[in-house]
């Protein structure tokens, strides 16, 4: 039997039915968007805190290991140093001794080292190579220091000194929410001078913001015996 010819509908979609697809997909991604990067915002603090934890235990374990003091970069913490590598004050050389007995790495790493030395953190931050170290002192005046030649530099004799890692790239807001999951809500800034916005207490702590709300932050990672 001959079959009547009528027409074939062809595959595709119609422009309505483009329109009206578009159109939906943009009312999902307004509502799903903010929420996947509110998600991933929250991990982002979590990611900070989780990383310097991981830098002060390996820390522990490298003075426990190599007995001297801690070291002044990170790179001692993945990969065998040298005695051309310093201890925290930059002067004292390890021993070959003490190189033989370093049993690292210490620090995993899947924690992002880069080829500029820096780990990669929460919020697009890095933390710094070098370790520092830094007045324990509540004192916006004494709020960072460098270190001196081997004798302690300016640092007060009378404070610890503490083993101390510098982030980079947070802002001010950013900074305040790592502040408050690792301090708790007590911390206060300074609330006026030229440190205001600054946090000094605490074991994280930044300075004052820049003009684009930037901060350099500092984890007082552990305590130097003097």
């Amino acid at each position: 039997m001959k079959q009547g010819n009528s027409p074939r509908r062809r595959g595709g979609f119609t422009l309505v039915e483009t329109i009206v697809t578009v159109g939906l997909l943009a009312v999902l991604a307004a509502f799903v968007v903010p929420t996947v990067i509110q998600k991933a915002d929250v991990g982002d603090p979590v990611k900070v805190a989780s990383d310097i934890t991981a830098i002060r235990t390996a820390l522990e374990s490298f003075i426990n290991d190599v007995k001297g003091g801690y070291p002044n970069q990170l790179r001692m913490l993945t990969d065998q140093p040298t005695t051309s590598n310093h201890f925290i004050d930059s002067v004292t050389a390890l021993t070959p001794d003490q190189v033989a007995i370093w049993h690292g790495p210490y620090l995993g790493s899947t924690m992002g080292m880069l080829v500029t030395d820096s780990l990669s953190t929460g919020y697009t931050g890095f933390i710094k190579n070098f370790i520092s170290r830094y007045d324990g002192q509540d004192n916006a005046a004494e709020f960072y220091v460098t270190p001196g030649a081997g004798t302690g530099g300016v640092f007060n004799a009378n404070n610890t000194l503490f083993a101390t890692l510098t982030i980079v790239g947070l802002t001010l807001p950013q900074a305040i929410i790592i502040n408050r999951l690792i301090d708790g809500a007590g911390d206060a800034s300074v609330a006026a001078g030229p440190y205001a916005g600054a946090n000094i207490t605490g074991r994280f702590r930044y300075d004052a913001p820049s003009p684009t709300n930037i901060v350099v932050a500092y984890y007082l990672a552990a305590p130097i015996v003097k």
